[in-house]
């Protein structure tokens, strides 16, 4: 298997279209769409783009395929070896898997809880890092939610609450944005929890809170650097 067919994992991964993977990686419009569909080889160049722009790939499972795809240092850490059903699957389907940090577990149902800080480090590596282990939680209604994320402040109240977790997913940067839809944001000031209604350009976002307390903002899109929608929510009593 060449590079390129492991590059096709990365952009799956990270939830990104081919677009924004050439834009991120430095590269001329349609050049990795090209390549894929050729299965072609990359240069060097490309291959250091690459893992400049997603530091936490291991540079030996990108030119290799050997061992994980991700560096040590990685998300979603699993250190329970029950969990662990093999880094080689076999599309069995007896039992569900998913993908974490270069393995894939069984418990696909369970969905990790995240500080929000973790998310607000985001940036462009387009992954969750973090310095502690995650609790994960087995929520069958929040299909397709990548992470959970804890509600601190009452920008967002009513609709939200101080405590209350809310079920996240990960969306491209280049996607469309629903307008008067909550996102989580990771800024280069921080996270925000928000409702996000058009801006005054192309080049803004309107930020709006749900307690009249705080005064809408309007947002730089350059400032994001990670968008989740919303896909539901646990209330604290």
């Amino acid at each position: 298997m060449k590079p390129i067919e492991r590059v096709k994992e990365i952009i799956k991964f990270y939830n990104l279209s081919i677009s924004a993977f050439e834009k991120r990686t430095q590269m001329s419009n349609n050049s990795i769409q090209t390549a894929i569909k050729r299965v072609a080889n990359l240069k060097d160049d490309t291959l250091n783009n690459i893992l400049k722009a997603f530091p936490d790939i291991s540079a030996e499972w990108l030119l290799t395929g050997k061992g994980n795809m991700f560096r040590k240092e990685t998300p979603y850490q699993n250190t329970n070896p029950d969990d662990v059903a093999s880094d080689n699957p076999t599309g069995n389907s007896e039992s569900k898997k998913q993908y974490y940090d270069g393995m894939f577990i069984r418990n696909a149902e369970l969905i990790p809880l995240v500080p929000e800080e973790a998310f607000a480090r985001i940036k462009y590596r387009g992954i969750i890092s973090m310095d502690h282990e995650i609790e994960k939680y087995h929520v069958p209604l929040f299909k397709g939610a990548e992470f959970l994320i804890s509600i601190k402040g009452n920008a967002m109240i009513p609709k939200y609450s101080n405590g209350d977790l809310v079920a996240c997913k990960r969306v491209p940067l280049d996607s469309f944005l629903q307008w008067n839809n909550v996102y989580v944001l990771s800024t280069t000031q921080g996270s925000l929890i928000r409702r996000v209604r058009e801006g005054k350009d192309d080049n803004h976002i309107l930020i709006v809170s749900e307690n009249p307390e705080f005064e809408p903002f309007q947002l730089n899109k350059s400032e994001l650097n990670a968008i989740a929608i919303i896909v539901g929510v646990i209330h604290n009593e």
